[in-house]
């Protein structure tokens, strides 16, 4: 079998992500006071690789390196758009129709792989050490979890977020009939 590298952007020429997002609505991505300027820039990448309309980081913009999460986010930056917004913003920015998905570990989250996600969806995560605050959380329609088998029991906030994002997509893509 002969295999040649083959450029990511001449592999989805075909449309089929544009053909699911006519199709259902494309989700929309937060972050809860998040500290790390890369982390932030990776999921800036993260929204525009995975369609997401929009994505909201809460909290202040003072204390962020904008030039690292330039970096870290390459071209997407300029791709999906994204706002530093208080609670109260982004909860009137949630179309009607959205469900609140949190990614964090609570007394009530279901496992990510045994859940139907809602179609309609903004998921939000947590910051790198405490997670998604309280009053955040009282909001979520649907708290889930990524099983973790090992020792370290945690993932870094693009990494789960990218999890959550592509698991939302592959559920979204099957439930399309478009896999």
């Amino acid at each position: 079998m002969e295999v040649r590298y083959l450029k990511s952007n001449q592999l989805f020429a075909n449309g089929s992500y544009d053909k699911l997002f006519a199709t259902c609505a494309r989700p929309l991505l937060a972050a809860d006071h998040l500290r790390n300027a890369d982390n932030m820039g990776a999921l800036i990448r993260l929204a525009d690789n995975a369609g997401a309309a929009e994505l909201f980081f809460l909290g202040k913009e003072s204390s962020v390196n904008a030039s690292k999460l330039q970096r870290a986010a390459a071209s997407s930056y300029r791709n999906v758009p994204w706002m530093f917004c208080d609670d109260e913003l982004f909860l009137e920015k949630i179309p009607e129709s959205y469900k609140i998905v949190a990614l964090e570990t609570t007394t009530n989250s279901i496992n990510l792989y045994q859940t139907q996600l809602p179609e309609k969806a903004v998921f939000i995560v947590g910051n790198e050490v405490s997670g998604i605050r309280n009053s955040m959380l009282e909001k979520a329609d649907l708290c889930v979890y990524i099983p973790v088998p090992g020792p370290t029991r945690s993932l870094n906030v693009s990494h789960a977020a990218s999890v959550l994002l592509f698991e939302w997509l592959r559920q979204m893509m099957h439930h399309h009939k478009m896999l």
